[in-house]
């Protein structure tokens, strides 16, 4: 019974554990614990608790080569935003990937504007009321400071090939 007991207890945590989870999904984060709002860094994103996501999710994530190259030359006369929300299993899982792509393809990570947001999708002393932020991560390809498109919450194939649509319309 003993035996039983510990059996499931040692299962319930490996399964509470950030880097078994398969999908980067957590539960709330209670009041006072780490939870960036505004303007961040990728490094920003590597740390912390975030940190264990990303690092999950960049490193298992497998993006389609033959996309990849139909991406490169289109990407680099884009500038991107993501928000995101650390707390958000969706961001969890697709900001890590979305890095992944952009470094196979080169793209200068360092351009992009990243802002997080807390549970009523506000950044902070950041004003992003004018992206018009429904659902997060939302990830925004401007050209010329024009909006081209966006992925809202979860690709519609892949971030990969949802990226493609947008860059060839």
């Amino acid at each position: 019974m003993k035996s039983s007991f510990l059996i499931v207890a040692f299962l319930v945590l490996l399964l509470q554990h950030p880097a078994t989870a398969q999908t980067g999904s957590v539960s709330e984060k209670a009041e006072g614990e780490d939870m960036p709002v505004g303007k961040v860094t990728r490094e920003r994103l590597q740390s912390g608790e975030f940190g264990k996501y990303f690092s999950y999710n960049y490193t298992n994530y497998a993006p389609d080569q033959q996309v990849i190259d139909d991406l490169k030359n289109k990407i680099y006369s884009y500038d991107i935003i993501i928000v995101l929300g650390t707390w958000c299993s969706d961001s969890q899982r697709d900001v890590p990937r979305f890095y992944k792509i952009l470094d196979k393809l080169k793209y200068n990570t360092n351009s992009i504007k990243v802002y997080c947001v807390d549970r009523d999708k506000t950044a902070g002393n950041n004003d992003i009321s004018d992206l018009n932020i429904e659902r997060i991560p939302t990830f925004i390809f401007m050209k010329d400071g024009e909006e081209k498109g966006r992925i809202v919450e979860s690709p519609q194939e892949t971030l990969e090939k949802d990226m493609l649509e947008i860059l060839n319309n």
